[in-house]
């Protein structure tokens, strides 16, 4: 292996260089994996061009899949170089009382690729030995790059205890709301109901046959919703757009003893009416983030 590695780093926000840098050398527990693919998650974005990593310079990037180059001998997996792998980012201290019982997401003290630690846009990227996937035969390393993003759609669903025969609403039709649509068809919803305001992204989820799809831009979602749900509402509700004015119609989208999941990271405050939160209460909603 090279020495050296071409890597997009991170010096300051909105300061994104291409350069050469040393390699990743292998330590104990972690492996070396050369980089197949790797994402722009929605958080990169503004990670990059607003409010920067925990520090930097920092490569970004944890979408990603690759081939492992190199692994500790005394790595107790069977996992070996050349294996195709992906990565879950989020590396847990495997010692907080969140981590012993297994709620890694809840780690009090977790590292994370791409932005705590270096990441995918690069040649190689370091990870954890416990935090490798291998990729299943017959799938490629670039759909491989998708795995933490649909599993990120598939745990909003667990969240939902989405069942059969449930009536699904997904407000916000980007990559995870499209994915969130797809995973809930094979796990048994009667209907996938898509909103969006972005006329194009709707179209793409219809040509994919996701479900049926509303523009908000044309009327009101809400009304919309019963409409298509013969004025019962929505079992399940999962706010995947991060609007203030989303969170408050998946409230009132969902039929009484409904679900909603709150997903979208919200790009303001949000405020409740108080007729919605009435509804909350007289519904009896169960909402989960």
């Amino acid at each position: 292996m090279s020495e050296t590695m071409n890597a997009l780093v991170l010096h300051a926000v909105g300061d994104l260089r291409h350069e050469t840098v040393p390699a990743p050398q292998l330590k104990p527990g972690w492996a070396r994996i050369r980089v197949a693919a790797a994402g722009v998650c929605g958080s990169d974005v503004p990670r990059v061009f607003h409010h920067g990593t925990y520090k930097m310079p920092l490569v970004p990037g944890h979408e990603l899949s690759g081939v492992i180059e190199a692994i500790p001998p005394e790595s107790d997996t069977p996992l070996r170089p050349g294996d195709p792998v992906t990565i879950f980012p989020l590396i847990p201290c495997r010692k907080c009382a969140y981590c012993e019982i297994g709620a890694y997401g809840q780690c009090v003290s977790y590292d994370y690729l791409g932005s705590r630690t270096d990441g995918g846009f690069a040649d190689y990227v370091l990870a954890p030995v416990a935090n490798l996937l291998r990729v299943p035969d017959g799938v490629s390393l670039a759909d491989a790059a998708l795995t933490e993003p649909a599993a990120v759609a598939l745990h909003a669903l667990r969240q939902g205890d989405a069942a059969v025969g449930d009536r699904v609403v997904v407000l916000g039709a980007g990559p995870i709301g499209m994915m969130i649509a797809q995973w809930a068809t094979l796990l048994g919803a009667r209907c996938v109901l898509l909103v969006d305001i972005d006329a194009r992204k709707l179209e793409l989820a219809r040509s994919l046959a996701l479900g049926q799809t509303y523009n908000a831009r044309e009327g009101d979602p809400v009304d919309w919703v019963k409409q298509a749900t013969a004025g019962r509402g929505a079992d399940l509700v999962i706010e995947a757009a991060g609007a203030p004015q989303t969170f408050e119609q998946a409230l009132r989208m969902a039929r009484p003893l409904g679900r909603v999941v709150m997903m979208g990271n919200p790009a303001g405050d949000v405020r409740l009416p108080q007729a919605t939160v009435s509804q909350l209460l007289r519904k009896q909603l169960t909402i989960r983030g």
